[in-house]
């Protein structure tokens, strides 16, 4: 069997690499040395897996096949990147064509999202939503994590149904929160929350109802030329309820047990 070098993407931010393939492309040795890879040609494009496409060759659950079996063999959920000019699976693009955004093919694999960690906004956004959780004294109903089919992200203790919003701070000194909301009509109460540039800290939280919500974006700013700013959005805020911690080291006690639990039962099935 004829062995080839090929490049491969890591990761997130890291240089490709040579790794060395067989001739199906899956790769054989995924740390090479200058003497392996040397009289190595180059793995042929025509042969890269992702190429099938063209010939019609892959089957929907052949393509959400090759996304589980990335979480298998990487341990983590793919991103785009991974599927980028990657022999061993296929192009990214051929999955925007067949099933829409990258998010929601992952859940058809049955690959758990809230699991890819902060390159993910989705993730940021379940931070944002497990700390709306975490300020209820009573349990409220979880509409969003697992069950993500629903409106809205859950509903309050008293019935309310709520949405939660989260933003880092912009470089112009405001938040900026889609509120793009299919059926915006039944969304009784917003949460924005507001974090620090890095999304490492909270800084403002903000409990304010649908009806005042009309367009599809909202912004608050830290000066006053800003329609809604600190001063004015005072009477909306509760920031007082929830713990100013660290994000990244310390994500709250009711997030980090979900998301270990789901992480394990999903490494395990």
């Amino acid at each position: 069997m004829t062995n080839y070098k090929a490049w491969k993407m890591p990761g997130i931010g890291e240089k490709p690499i040579w790794v060395i393939v067989d001739e199906t492309g899956k790769t054989i040795n995924k740390s090479p040395t200058e003497d392996e890879l040397k009289g190595l040609k180059t793995f042929p494009k025509e042969k890269y897996k992702y190429r099938r496409y063209g010939n019609q060759k892959y089957t929907d659950e052949e393509l959400l096949n090759e996304l589980r079996r990335f979480e298998k063999e990487e341990g983590r959920i793919p991103i785009t990147k991974d599927f980028t000019n990657n022999p061993e699976y296929p192009g990214f693009k051929i999955y925007y064509t067949r099933f829409g955004s990258w998010i929601d093919v992952l859940k058809l694999a049955g690959l758990d999202v809230d699991l890819m960690g902060y390159q993910s906004n989705r993730h940021k956004g379940r931070v944002a939503e497990i700390k709306v959780i975490n300020h209820f004294k009573q349990h409220p109903i979880d509409l969003a994590g697992e069950n993500q089919n629903s409106h809205c992200d859950g509903i309050c203790p008293n019935g309310k149904t709520y949405d939660v919003k989260s933003s880092k701070l912009r470089e112009y000194k405001y938040w900026s929160f889609s509120t793009r909301n299919k059926y915006k009509e039944d969304i009784e109460i917003y949460y924005f929350l507001a974090f620090n540039e890095d999304y490492t800290k909270l800084k403002y939280a903000w409990r304010v109802f649908g009806e005042i919500i009309e367009q599809n974006r909202f912004a608050v700013g830290l000066a006053n030329d800003y329609e809604f700013n600190i001063e004015n959005m005072k009477e909306y805020d509760i920031t007082d309820k929830f713990e100013d911690i660290n994000v990244i080291n310390d994500i709250g006690l009711y997030e980090s047990k979900e998301i270990d639990e789901r992480y394990i039962k999903q490494r395990n099935r």
